[in-house]
């Protein structure tokens, strides 16, 4: 039987698991995860999203997976009035049609658990937090902090600027590619995001979709988070809050547009991606003015390695899309490289 080449993959988000899920029968798959947990940007607080939520109807590569993995997918409410947070007070508006937005039962999370099922057990190792890349004799080296792993190819599914910044390569990156990895920035790197659950959904018996927008803060943008079993509200905070105080305004400034019903929450969980070090950098709390042009095409070591990832799918990137778009292609350049 022919030995397969030995495969290391950084990063168990869902780029690198659905790596893992395409090229397994080819390779012999190692996945370094620096957390405790797998998932990434994509994490679940019981049903609900506390990274991306929504698949749309023209991203055939997640509706094709979601579907082959056997789960579900709920419509976003988007039905009632939305609201206009400002100064002068609460302005009611119809909000401009939208194209139809669906989560997946359970939380995006049950997307990622569904892949790792998929995968041999004994792939996936935690707390490896990758410091190092160096290639000799035809095989690159991979440093972790508590130790090391060879193999023939390796994929990055780490953001290019933690990529960048996180590890060493020898030989090192060239110039132009340091500038351009550092010039892209780090999807919802600059974020935090809020969810509240409620008793019952009261905005929606009040005709209201539950989007609202605000200048004021902290939070800047909200939807309803509902799922099956919970009603909830989600929200992006603006970047500078207090953190002392910032739950308490939260629900200061859902009280203040939605009425008093807001302030009697059930539960309120809160993650600030700025202060995840596997998932933002300093460069990324800086914010976005609009959304980045991604989309990046390199190897490194003679073609041994390899990024992938939201940030580098050419389409689609930022989104959940992007990372499947991302990992597809990366690993169809790794299994046409095998075959040859």
């Amino acid at each position: 039987m022919k030995t397969k080449p030995k495969l290391i993959i950084i990063g168990a988000g869902l780029s690198g698991l659905y790596c893992a899920y395409l090229l397994q029968n080819d390779y012999e798959v190692t996945i370094l995860e620096a957390r405790s947990r797998m998932g990434g940007r994509v994490l679940g607080v019981g049903e609900h999203d506390l990274g991306p939520s929504w698949i749309w109807s023209h991203q055939k590569n997640i509706l094709q997976l979601v579907d082959e993995l056997g789960l579900e997918l709920f419509t976003q409410h988007t039905e009632g009035m939305a609201l206009y947070d400002t100064p002068a007070g609460i302005q009611e508006f119809t909000p401009p049609p939208q194209a139809p937005s669906a989560r997946i039962t359970g939380g995006i999370i049950r997307l990622v658990e569904a892949l790792y099922l998929k995968l041999d057990k004994h792939v996936l190792h935690f707390n490896e937090v990758v410091t190092a890349i160096s290639s000799s004799d035809d095989k690159l080296n991979v440093t972790t902090q508590t130790g090391s792993y060879t193999a023939d190819k390796v994929i990055s599914t780490l953001p290019p600027r933690l990529a960048l910044q996180n590890i060493k390569y020898s030989p090192d990156l060239d110039s132009k590619t340091k500038l351009t990895m550092q010039n892209i920035p780090t999807w919802m790197g600059h974020a935090s995001k809020c969810v509240i659950e409620y008793k019952n959904a009261f905005w929606q018996s009040q005709g209201r979709s539950g989007f609202a927008f605000s200048p004021l803060g902290p939070l800047s943008e909200i939807h309803d988070a509902c799922t099956q079993n919970h009603a909830a509200l989600f929200g992006f905070a603006l970047k500078g809050g207090d953190e002392k105080t910032i739950k308490q305004d939260i629900i200061s400034q859902l009280v203040r547009i939605f009425g008093e019903d807001a302030e009697d929450f059930s539960d309120f969980h809160l993650i600030d991606w700025k202060k995840e070090p596997f998932s933002s950098t300093a460069d990324d709390a800086l914010g976005l003015t609009a959304h980045p042009n991604y989309g990046l095409s390199i190897t490194h070591f003679n073609h041994q390695l390899f990024f992938s990832g939201t940030e580098t799918a050419l389409d689609e990137g930022g989104y959940l899309e992007g990372a499947l778009i991302s990992a597809d292609q990366t690993a169809k350049e790794l299994l046409n490289t095998s075959k040859k």
